[in-house]
C-alpha cells in the first residue's frame, strides 16, 4: 500500500484538493468523505465493507479514487450497463484529470456481446434469419464486422436491442473451441481478456461477474474472492484481482441464485436442432445418422415444453413422481438426448481425425450433453435445497434450478479470507440496520465493517407523498379500474412527466387500457419498444408517461423535469405464489422464523425504496410520490414502509398535489425571470 494512501484519500476530497482543482463547483460533502476513508481503510487493511449511500451522495468517485490510489488490481461490478458507461465515459476520465495519475480501465462484457469471426464467417457464406425482417440489418452488419476493432454489438449502430441474428455470431462459451479455430489471433473475446488482464481497473455488471465465478466453481471448486484458483480455462473471461466493488450490490443475491443455478429453455433445445442440421446439410455423409436423432429430439423437447404452465409466468414443475404426464415426457427427452449424444460421436465427422468438421462436431456434442446434463440436474434436483420451476412469456419457455439459499454459498466463495470488498448501494438498510442484506448474502457470520451515508437531497422540500383516500384495497376487484382513473388525474396535475411503476403485468395491462382514452400525453409502455428505447423517448418529451414492471423499478436515471411524478400502484411485495419466494418463504419458516416479518417485509421494504429513488437525482430536481395503496396507513406493517422513506410529507388529499405542483411551476417561473434579467 502506498506511504500516506489513507491520507492522501482524503486530501483528494478536501477543499483545494485535486477534486476541486479539476470539477467546476465541486464542494466536499461529508457524506462522500465518509465513504472514501471507510473504503481507503478497508483497502489498507484487506476488510470487507457494506456501505449504503444515498443518490446524490457521489459514492462513485468515492469509490474509484481509493481505488486508484491503492494501486490494487480492481474489479467494479454494476448491476446495470447505465451504470457501467457512466463510470467509463464520465468518472473515469474525471479521476485521470483529478489524479493525474496513469491507470488503465477497461469494461469487459458477457461472451455474448462480442462477435465471432469464425461463426460470423460461416453465416455469410450463408445468412439465414429466423425473422425475415431482420434480413434488413445484414448489409450494417457486415459493415460493423468489416470496421469494428472491439467486436462489440452496442457499437454496431442502427441494429435494434432484440436482435435474434446476433445469437447466430455472437462468441456465447457453448458455440467456442478454440482448439479448433482459425481465428484466434484476431478473436475479439481473447483481445478483451488480454486487456482485461493489464487493465488496473476492470468494469463488468453482475451477471458476469457471478457468471464468471459459477463457472469455475463447477470446474474447479471456489476461487478465492479475487478469481485466483480459477485459472484462464475456456470460458473464464475475468482476471485474478486484488479487490472488488459491487455497486448497485442490492442485487446480487437474485444475480447470484441465477448463476448458481441451472436454466434449460425451450429456445435452447430448439437452436440445437437447427444447428445440428445445418451441420448435416453441409456434408450428408459426414454426419449420418444425425438428422433422425435430432428429430426425435426435437420432438421430446416439443412435446414437454408445450405440457407445462399456462399463461403467463412463474410456476412450480412437477417432482418426481407426482406427476405421470411430466415424467414420461422428461424422460423421453433425456432418453432421446442421450441418443443423439450418441449419434453425434460416432459420425464420421466426429472421428476424422481434426479439422474443421472435427471441430464443429465436438462443439455440438459438448452443447448436446450440456443440455442434457442441465435437464437431469433440473429433474433431479434435492427440493431441500433447491427449487425447480418453469417460465412462461409469450411462446418462450425454460426450466429453472435456483438454490433456495444463496447465502452459504457466497460465504464460502467470496468472504472468506483477507480479500478487500466493497458492497455499496442507495437500498441496503431496513429501518437503519444493514443486518438484513448481510444475512442474504451471506456477511451475518463475516467481520464487515457498516456505514450509512444518509440521502443529501431534499426530500422533504422538494416532494412529498401522496396516498389517495378513497381507493379500495389492492385486493379488491374494482382497485385496477379505480386506480387507472386516479392516476389520470394525478398525471392531469402534473402535466405528464409521469413514471407508473407496477407489481405486476396485469394491473399493468388494465392501467394502460384506461389511459390510452385518458391521457392527452404521449404513452410509453414496456414491451411495446426496447427498454432503450422508451427511455430515450422518455428523457426526450418532457410531458410523455412511461409504465413499466419489473426491471423498470430500478436503474432508470432521468434527472430534470421530464420525470415530476413516480406513481405506484401497490406495496411491492413479492408474489407468495412465485416459486422462488414460497420456498424460501418455507425455508425459514423451518427454522422457525416468522417469513412475513424477516423476509417478506424487508424485500418490499428495499424495492419500494427503489422505485422511490427514481424521483429526485440531482439537487433541483422535485416531484409527487403517488402511492396507490392504502395499506400503508391502515395496517401495522404500514409503518415500517414510512419509517424507511426520507422524511417528507405525506398527504391523503389530491388537492395536496395540485397546490405542490403550482409552487413549484411558480417558483420555476419566477427563477427563470430573474435568469432573463
Amino acid at each position: 500500500m502506498p506511504f500516506r494512501f489513507e491520507e492522501e484519500v482524503r486530501e483528494a476530497f478536501a477543499a483545494g484538493g485535486p477534486l476541486a482543482r479539476s470539477l467546476a463547483g465541486f464542494e466536499p460533502r461529508p457524506g462522500q468523505l465518509r465513504l472514501a476513508a471507510a473504503w481507503a481503510a478497508a483497502l489498507a487493511r484487506g476488510e470487507i465493507l457494506v456501505a449504503e449511500a444515498g443518490t446524490g451522495s457521489g459514492k462513485t468517485l468515492a469509490y474509484l479514487i481509493p481505488s486508484v490510489l491503492s494501486g490494487r488490481k480492481t474489479i467494479v461490478s454494476t448491476g446495470t450497463k447505465t451504470l457501467q458507461q457512466q463510470i467509463l465515459e464520465n468518472d473515469i476520465p474525471l479521476v485521470r484529470e483529478a489524479l493525474q495519475a496513469p491507470f488503465s480501465c477497461v469494461v469487459v462484457k458477457g461472451r455474448g456481446n462480442y462477435l465471432c469471426l469464425r461463426r460470423w464467417k460461416r453465416f455469410v457464406a450463408e445468412p439465414l434469419f429466423e425473422y425475415p425482417r431482420e434480413a434488413g440489418f445484414f448489409e450494417t452488419m457486415c459493415r460493423f464486422a468489416e470496421t469494428t476493432p472491439t467486436g462489440d454489438i452496442s457499437e454496431c449502430p442502427g441494429v435494434p436491442d432484440d436482435f435474434h441474428a446476433w445469437s447466430e455470431v455472437n462468441a456465447r462459451s457453448e458455440t467456442c473451441d478454440a482448439s479448433s479455430c482459425q481465428e484466434t489471433e484476431r478473436c475479439f473475446l481473447a483481445e478483451i481478456r488480454r486487456r482485461a488482464q493489464s487493465a488496473d481497473l476492470v468494469v463488468v455488471n453482475h451477471h458476469l461477474y457471478f457468471a464468471d465465478l459459477a463457472i469455475r466453481w463447477k470446474r474447479e471448486g471456489f476461487p478465492d474472492r479475487g478469481g485466483r484458483g480459477g485459472g484462464d480455462r475456456g470460458g473464464d473471461v475475468l482476471p485474478a484481482a486484488d479487490a472488488v466493488i459491487f455497486d448497485e450490490a442490492h442485487g446480487i443475491e437474485e444475480t447470484a441464485s441465477t448463476f448458481f443455478g441451472v436454466s434449460v429453455s425451450h429456445a435452447r433445445a430448439q437452436e440445437l436442432f437447427r444447428d445440428l442440421l445445418r451441420a448435416a446439410a453441409r456434408d450428408e455423409k459426414a454426419w449420418h445418422p444425425v438428422p433422425s436423432a435430432a428429430e426425435e429430439f426435437r420432438r421430446a423437447a416439443d412435446a414437454l415444453y408445450r405440457s407445462v404452465g399456462s399463461g403467463e409466468g412463474r410456476f412450480f414443475l412437477p417432482r418426481p413422481g407426482t406427476d405421470r404426464t411430466f415424467d414420461r415426457l422428461a424422460a423421453d427427452l433425456q432418453r432421446t438426448g442421450e441418443e443423439l449424444s450418441r449419434a453425434v460421436s460416432a459420425t464420421p465427422a466426429a472421428l476424422s481425425p481434426g479439422g474443421e468438421a472435427a471441430g464443429e462436431a465436438e462443439s455440438l456434442l459438448r452443447r448436446v450433453d450440456s443440455f442434457t446434463e442441465d435437464f437431469a440436474s433440473i429433474h433431479g434436483a434435492d427440493p431441500a435445497t433447491a427449487v425447480v420451476w418453469g417460465e412462461r412469456r409469450g411462446k418462450a419457455v425454460a426450466f429453472q434450478k435456483t438454490p433456495v439459499e444463496i447465502s452459504t454459498l457466497l460465504a464460502d466463495g467470496l468472504w472468506s479470507g483477507g480479500f478487500p470488498a466493497l458492497l455499496t448501494s442507495a437500498t441496503l438498510s431496513v429501518s437503519g440496520t444493514l443486518s438484513y442484506f448481510r444475512e442474504r448474502v451471506g456477511l451475518a457470520e463475516v467481520d464487515a465493517g457498516e456505514l450509512i451515508v444518509d440521502n443529501e437531497f431534499d426530500f422533504a422540500g422538494n416532494a412529498l407523498v401522496y396516498v389517495p383516500a378513497g381507493l379500495p384495497d389492492p385486493g379488491d376487484d374494482a382497485f385496477a379500474a379505480s386506480a387507472a382513473g386516479e392516476i389520470a388525474e394525478i398525471l392531469g396535475l402534473s402535466g405528464g412527466g409521469g413514471l407508473i411503476l407496477c407489481t405486476s403485468y396485469r394491473t399493468l395491462g388494465a392501467i394502460v387500457e384506461v389511459l390510452r382514452q385518458a391521457l392527452p400525453h404521449p404513452l410509453l409502455v414496456q414491451g411495446e419498444a426496447p427498454r432503450s428505447h422508451l427511455l430515450r423517448a422518455f428523457r426526450e418529451d418532457a410531458d410523455a408517461v412511461l409504465i413499466g414492471t419489473g426491471t423498470f423499478w430500478e436503474g432508470i436515471d432521468v434527472p430534470g423535469e421530464a420525470l415530476r411524478c413516480v406513481v405506484i400502484d401497490k406495496l411491492p411485495f413479492a408474489p407468495p405464489t412465485d416459486p422462488v419466494v414460497t420456498s424460501r418463504i418455507r425455508a425459514i419458516r423451518d427454522r422457525g422464523g416468522d417469513p412475513f416479518a424477516d423476509y417478506q417485509v424487508p424485500e418490499a421494504v428495499l424495492a419500494l425504496r427503489q422505485g422511490i429513488g427514481r424521483l429526485l437525482r440531482r439537487g433541483d430536481d422535485f416531484g409527487v410520490i403517488a402511492l396507490l395503496d392504502r395499506r400503508v396507513f391502515t395496517r401495522g406493517y404500514g409503518g415500517i414502509f414510512r419509517e424507511n422513506l426520507p422524511p417528507m410529507p405525506w398527504i391523503r388529499e389530491r388537492s395536496g398535489v395540485a397546490e405542490f405542483f403550482r409552487r413549484f411551476r411558480k417558483a420555476r417561473k419566477e427563477d427563470g425571470k430573474e435568469r432573463a434579467e
